[in-house]
């Protein structure tokens, strides 16, 4: 295992975020040589999917031609990306898509029990595996992705720091790999941590990570500062799903997207409760 996290720490120097497919695959694939007890076929599936990926991403990689905007939700557990990310893609007749791919949830939470060099290196690896179907998709249809590569990459950096260790703002580790497609927007929703966590509670699925977020303010302060130092994403208080799916409506609409449709009345809006 010393060889390992020494591969691992030499490719992310130390902050848990890796910047290319490269380098997520090496440490994947030095787990899989390790014959680890946990390790099985479908764990062995997962490397050899993402081998097969494309090398690089990109819109660059894929035919010209117009395309719809990839729009991307992130934020911590119970914020509402996924009621968001469901109404909004139902408003834009769009196509709704998951990071890590639903494909892959028999074996995330193999990975997740792991350390931090195996775990953020499947996360990682699960952003390029998600991107192809991600990009085919935008030239028929909206898309609109619940959590992208800035959650990897903030919760990579809040299992290591505080909101004062953590790399200066403007620091190479929150640009975007250069091996995989931006999204076209990308917003951070956030509530008050009261609605938040209770909605979380309520949930009664709690995994390890997110029991780390609720007990530790300040690991909840670091992610939330990490995704803000990414430049990418444009904040959303949610009151309720419906009112965030009109505030990015509105949002794309100044951005000049045209053929939008109409948003959600103030009454549907009222009918919506916190939690």
């Amino acid at each position: 295992m010393e060889g390992l996290h020494t591969l691992a720490n030499n490719l992310h120097k130390g902050l848990c975020v890796y910047k290319s497919k490269s380098d997520c695959l090496q440490v994947l694939q030095a787990t899989q040589q390790l014959s680890l007890p946990w390790w099985n076929e479908r764990c062995t599936e997962y490397v050899q999917t993402l081998e097969n990926c494309i090398e690089s991403v990109t819109n660059a990689s894929f035919s010209p031609g117009i395309r719809y905007p990839i729009i991307v939700l992130e934020g911590l557990d119970g914020v509402g990306k996924t009621l968001t990310t469901q109404a909004l893609a139902s408003k834009l007749g769009g196509m709704e898509q998951h990071t890590p791919p639903p494909a892959w949830s028999d074996i995330r939470p193999l990975f997740r029990m792991q350390d931090n060099d195996i775990s953020r290196a499947f996360y990682s690896g699960s952003n390029y595996i998600a991107a192809p179907s991600i990009l085919h998709a935008a030239y028929t249809q909206f898309v609109i992705v619940d959590r992208w590569w800035c959650s990897t990459c903030a919760m990579g950096l809040a299992n290591q720091f505080t909101t004062s260790t953590l790399p200066p703002d403007g620091d190479a580790v929150y640009e975007w790999p250069s091996d995989l497609s931006k999204p076209d927007f990308g917003f951070y929703l956030f509530v008050d941590e009261h609605i938040r966590s209770t909605r979380v509670r309520r949930r009664g699925n709690e995994d390890s990570e997110e029991q780390m977020l609720s007990k530790k303010s300040e690991m909840r302060a670091t992610a939330s500062e990490a995704y803000r130092r990414t430049h990418l994403l444009h904040p959303i208080e949610v009151p309720n799903f419906r009112a965030a799916v009109n505030i990015i409506l509105a949002f794309l609409k100044e951005k000049g997207i045209h053929h939008l449709p109409v948003p959600f009345s103030d009454a549907e809006v009222a009918e919506i409760r916190p939690f």
